[in-house]
């Protein structure tokens, strides 16, 4: 027989390491393992091979996958599961840019599905940590068709036929499935994304991996998904949040809440929510969360949360299907 579902699930996350990764993430918060460049930080993952473990209570040691298969329905909310059936439809990370990631694109449900990818394709959002005035590769340029981005790449003028734009720390951006983009250079953030890891790479700088190896292009998949219609996305910087948070992308995937220290309580009542802490500390229904640290709020609850101070800040995604409310 199981345990009672407890209010909180805090998780500890699974760290990959990467070429272009770094050691930013320490100073965030995050716990690395020595002398190697960690660019993701899989916060909340139902993925196989990356799956978020439950980090302490009556859960502790239990993977997420199989936290949701013992629990189902009373873990994600009776909304989710009618939509999503047994798929976890969220994926969570925090991403450190020590070097320029490579230009991609990723495919939409559709184009998953009917290449038998999976369930999902892949929108997600930002929410920039950190920037050394850096850019972030958004759209492309007006009039660019497909032609012209394939010589571009191959030519290696990615720059002609792609949009950089700046970012600062607090913007945010959404990304529909099908846009052309990149993470750069001294640039963290926080993305939630639908459930699924399916990336086109279109240029990558003949950057070997880890292997030494060239990594894998995907050009003409990665052509064969991009919307040359889609309005290039602009970062938008994140409002301050007053007691009810702050509305920063509401969307049919997902749905992503900055909260500050007037907000004391969060409602689950549709669905599940995440939460990512990223300033001060706070208590959640008297579990513990310090700055990078993310917890899982089952579906149905009502918790009360005391800030350690007032520079708490922290992020609430959920599904589209169950907006929350904090």
């Amino acid at each position: 027989m199981n345990p009672p579902l407890p209010d909180v699930l805090p998780l500890q996350p699974y760290l990959r390491e990467i070429v272009w990764g770094g050691r930013r993430l320490q100073t965030f918060g995050k716990e690395l393992p020595a002398h190697v460049p960690i660019g993701e930080s899989f916060e909340v993952s139902a993925l196989p091979e990356q799956d978020s473990v439950v980090s302490s209570g009556d859960l502790s040691g239990l993977g997420l996958r199989e936290v949701l298969s013992r629990y189902g329905q009373e873990l994600v909310g009776a909304a989710v599961t009618a939509h999503y059936g047994d798929d976890f439809p969220l994926l969570i990370k925090l991403i450190d840019a020590q070097q320029d990631l490579s230009i991609q694109v990723h495919p939409d449900d559709a184009y998953a599905r009917a290449e038998d990818l999976g369930r999902f394709g892949k929108t997600e959002a930002w929410y920039v940590l950190h920037s050394d005035g850096s850019e972030l590769a958004l759209g492309l340029r007006q009039g660019t068709d497909a032609a012209e981005l394939r010589q571009a790449l191959i030519e290696g003028r990615a720059k002609d036929a792609v949009l950089y734009q700046e970012v600062a720390p607090d913007d945010v951006v959404f990304l529909k499935a099908g846009t052309v983009h990149a993470l750069c250079r001294g640039v963290m953030v926080y993305e939630v994304q639908q459930s699924s890891d399916l990336t086109f790479r279109l240029y990558d700088y003949g950057r070997p991996g880890l292997d030494g190896q060239p990594r894998e292009l995907h050009l003409e998949r990665g052509l064969a998904v991009t919307d040359f219609t889609a309005a290039v996305p602009h970062p938008q910087a994140a409002p301050e949040p007053g007691p009810e948070g702050a509305l920063l992308v509401d969307a049919e995937e997902f749905t992503l809440t900055l909260c500050g220290a007037e907000s004391d309580s969060l409602s689950t009542a549709q669905a599940f929510a995440a939460v990512t802490v990223i300033a001060g500390a706070g208590k959640f229904a008297g579990v513990e969360l310090d700055m990078a640290q993310t917890a899982l709020i089952p579906a149905g609850r009502d918790i009360h949360i005391t800030a350690a101070g007032a520079d708490l800040r922290y992020l609430v995604a959920a599904p589209g299907v169950g907006r929350q409310a904090c």
